[in-house]
């Protein structure tokens, strides 16, 4: 009976010990809450090509040898707000394309102009999405190839999607 009573006796002591571990817990959370968000984004290398954009780069290197192709181009290497909009107008009609990225483009290696813009229409790709991205390219007056993923392109089929680059 004696054990039974130390033990009621202590309840108190076992609950506050309880509720002080959690707190500092919860507090130690936090910090580590605070320590991540100091440390910034969590972040990792990922593939700049799938198996696939490597194909197709490599025959259209094959089929284009007289340009220059570049793959991964940012919109805004392509594109620029026309003069004279007000600056709000401006970041409005930047932060349209500024983020988006093309597969590949077409260089002429003489003048620097982009001649074509080679798109893998891959499963990533949505055809709302896409003839948005092509009017956008059609106002900077830009050429779209668009070559589809499926079957698995070769190189005849790039040939062919890009026999208008080599007249």
């Amino acid at each position: 009976m004696n054990k039974f009573v130390n033990t009621l006796n202590m309840l108190p002591f076992y609950i506050m010990t309880i509720i002080g571990a959690i707190g500092v817990l919860g507090i130690l959370g936090a910090l580590l809450a605070v320590l991540r968000r100091r440390m910034g984004p969590r972040i990792e290398r990922k593939a700049f090509l799938t198996r696939a954009e490597i194909e197709v780069l490599e025959y259209l290197r094959r089929v284009l040898p007289g340009h220059h192709v570049s793959c991964q181009v940012s919109m805004g290497a392509l594109l620029k707000p026309q003069r004279g909009l007000s600056r709000k107008e401006f970041w409005r009609t930047r932060n349209r394309f500024g983020q988006k990225i093309v597969d590949f483009v077409v260089i002429d290696p003489d003048t620097g102009s982009v001649e074509a813009v080679v798109e893998l229409d891959d499963a990533s790709h949505d055809a709302e999405n896409d003839r948005a991205r092509d009017a956008l390219l059609a106002l900077g007056q830009y050429r779209v190839i668009r070559i589809p993923s499926r079957p698995r392109p070769t190189e005849s089929i790039v040939r062919e999607a890009t026999a208008s680059l080599r007249a």
